[in-house]
């Protein structure tokens, strides 16, 4: 399997989960670790939309990574990549706090 698959399948993998996320259907993607601590904590509906554009925006990111081939873009693409993960681990917590 070649790069160009594999981000093609990442892509799409990132499409439906962003879709299913900012429609109000990815409660089947936020199982798993502390759920009781975290439903306790935290607003469900506004993570799932904070992680479903974050999704989406990885999506976005990741079908320019097919189309662009360069060293650069790569380097750019892994720096974008961490922002938007911090950014939203920042507005989850603060944000989404019941």
């Amino acid at each position: 399997m070649n790069m160009d698959s594999f981000d093609m399948i990442l892509t799409i993998a990132a499409l439906v989960m962003g879709v299913m996320l900012l429609t109000g259907h990815g409660d089947v993607l936020m199982k798993g670790g502390n759920a009781a601590e975290r439903k306790k904590l935290y607003d469900e509906k506004k993570v799932q939309k904070v992680s479903g554009v974050t999704m989406l925006l990885f999506a976005a990111l990741t079908g320019l990574d097919m189309v662009v081939k360069s060293y650069v873009y790569d380097i750019i693409y892994l720096v974008v990549v961490i922002i938007i993960f911090i950014i939203m681990v920042v507005l989850i917590r603060r944000k989404c706090k019941k």
